[in-house]
């Protein structure tokens, strides 16, 4: 299995990069690791690219656009993770920032999420969120939002990306990628 959704391209060499990776290890992730994962990157991307941060409240408009981004990815791959690593990837790439986590999920979970996600990408993402949104109000207890991907692509302007692939050691398992983009502004 190869598929890929939405704008999902793979990482060139160029620019700061930074990696971080959860190994299972017995020991389990917890949400607040999450939260100061996203911290760290935010706050190491803010003192790389300085230059986007033209005061302090630039800065921390930055800090918080991309803390929100990271731990929204980071959550997703904890709560779904199938116990295996999960990878978490920031890295400039040209005029883009761009975060990518990767893990493992059941294959038997892959048709509904390439539907849902082949959904997210398909409409305009500010009145799918008024939707969602409207939608979870009259009843709550619906399911899986999708709300951290739609608050991404409506009020932050990432463009979302998702890839899907066999695991080679592990075929009750596929490997998937979520990619966030987001454009640097230079001032």
């Amino acid at each position: 299995m190869n598929e890929s959704i939405g704008d999902f391209r793979d990482l060139t060499r160029g620019g700061a990069r930074v990696s971080l990776v959860f190994h299972s290890g017995g020991v389990p992730v917890r949400w607040s690791q999450c939260s100061a994962t996203a911290e760290y990157f935010a706050e190491y991307f803010a003192d790389v690219h300085a230059q986007a941060c033209a005061d302090d409240a630039d800065r921390n408009e930055f800090i918080g656009t991309l803390s929100y981004i990271v731990n929204e990815l980071v959550e997703n791959a904890v709560k779904f993770s199938m116990g295996e690593a999960v990878e978490v990837t920031v890295s400039i790439e040209g005029e883009e920032l761009v975060a990518l986590v990767s893990n493992q999920i059941l294959a038997t979970t892959v048709e509904g999420l390439i539907e849902k996600f082949r959904g997210l990408v398909a409409g305009d993402p500010t009145e799918m969120l008024i939707a969602r949104v409207e939608a979870n109000a009259v009843n709550p207890d619906a399911g899986v939002s999708g709300l951290g991907f739609l608050t991404m692509m409506a009020d932050y302007g990432a463009t979302l990306g998702w890839y899907f692939g066999a695991v080679q050691d592990n075929p009750q398992n596929v490997l998937l990628k979520t990619m966030a983009r987001l454009p640097m502004r230079n001032q």
